[in-house]
């Protein structure tokens, strides 16, 4: 592999002290281009569409040559909160090697923020679109956390049994009570409870306070509800108690 871009002859922090991340100019940009595509490090750099061109200088030397990724998209997260992001291609070269390593960087900022937070990953070569890759990443974490979800909120880990079989029985039942809840919380809560966790729906919704009492000579369970939620628990119990009398009601045959 080629050598990296040598840092200016200084000790190693030197350059930090007086490094500078600022526009590029309209004069500068040719420069930027050519610099872009020259180093032999950066032939795998490119920039498709309208972009914003930085520079980290040093000095007077240029270290690095971001360029953000134009129009900024305007995302939501799951809490509701709306943020601006850009995204960007560099290399990195890390002290005392002859190795560059191309990274992916996003950066966002909420609407009402003056400063833009990063995030770097480290990715393959041959991917290009810094966008696709923060993406990729993000889902990633998305399906961990999905795993995370099952494994903690329904405290199957460690496995519970010495037997591999009855493992597999375990978790099964469980697999199913994940997908009940999950199907109850799709189809039935409101939009303001579809991001609760498994932790939350079992105190909410399973994990309830009754008593046991004799009435009519039957037993009877008596569930401590909330107010706010006694609407919605007449709602369910309506919807699937009278469906279950009326099909026991209808004659077979």
């Amino acid at each position: 592999m080629p050598p990296p871009l040598p840092l200016p002859k200084a000790p190693e922090q030197q350059p930090l002290q007086h490094l500078v991340v600022r526009p590029i100019t309209r004069a500068e940009r040719p420069r930027w281009n050519a610099e872009l595509g020259a180093h032999p490090c950066l032939q795998n750099a490119t920039v498709v569409g309208e972009y914003l061109c930085h520079g980290a200088e040093s000095q007077g030397r240029w270290l690095a040559l971001p360029g953000w990724g134009a129009p900024a998209r305007h995302l939501r997260w799951r809490d509701g909160v709306e943020v601006t992001e850009q995204y960007a291609g560099i290399r990195h070269t890390v002290a005392g090697s002859d190795f560059t390593f191309p990274l992916a960087v996003a950066r966002w900022k909420k609407d009402d923020e003056m400063f833009w937070c990063y995030a770097f990953v480290a990715h393959d070569p041959r991917r290009t679109d810094a966008g696709a890759v923060m993406a990729r990443h993000r889902l990633k974490g998305v399906k961990e956390q999905l795993f995370k979800e099952v494994l903690r909120g329904l405290d199957l880990h460690p496995p519970p049994c010495a037997s591999l079989v009855a493992n597999r029985m375990f978790y099964a039942i469980a697999a199913l009570a994940y997908n009940l809840m999950k199907a109850v919380q799709l189809l039935c809560l409101p939009d303001e409870c579809q991001g609760w966790t498994v932790p939350t729906l079992l105190k909410q919704m399973v994990r309830l306070p009754a008593t046991v009492v004799r009435h009519a000579r039957r037993l009877v369970a008596r569930v401590e509800v909330a107010v706010s939620w006694l609407d919605w628990w007449h709602q369910w119990q309506a919807r699937w108690w009278r469906a279950v009398a009326v099909e026991a009601a209808v004659p077979s045959g």
